[in-house]
């Protein structure tokens, strides 16, 4: 399935200047290790803990919060677009 990581500006220097990343996933979490595996930088720059993050910080499966949805074991489908948001002032 064809998934878009959309990554806020902050992000961008660590994924090779890119805004948007895809990758074929079944889950969130699949989809990120995807990510993360690509550009392993990006690690360090997000919450240590990924699946619940701290205030201000929140990944978005289209308009839904994964919080309010299954965390990283939320299912996606073909064209869904996972959006990273994170405070700048934690970079």
């Amino acid at each position: 399935m064809a998934i878009t990581i959309i990554l806020p500006n902050a992000l961008r220097p660590y994924a090779a200047w890119n805004d948007r990343v895809y990758v074929e996933a079944k889950t969130a979490g699949d989809a990120l290790d995807q990510l993360l595996a690509r550009y392993p930088d990006l690690r360090a720059q997000l919450p240590s803990d990924i699946a619940s993050p701290p205030p201000g910080a929140a990944i978005y499966r289209n308009a839904t919060d994964l919080r309010r949805l299954q965390g990283l074991d939320t299912p996606l489908r073909d064209e869904d677009r996972l959006t990273i948001i994170v405070p700048a002032g934690d970079l």
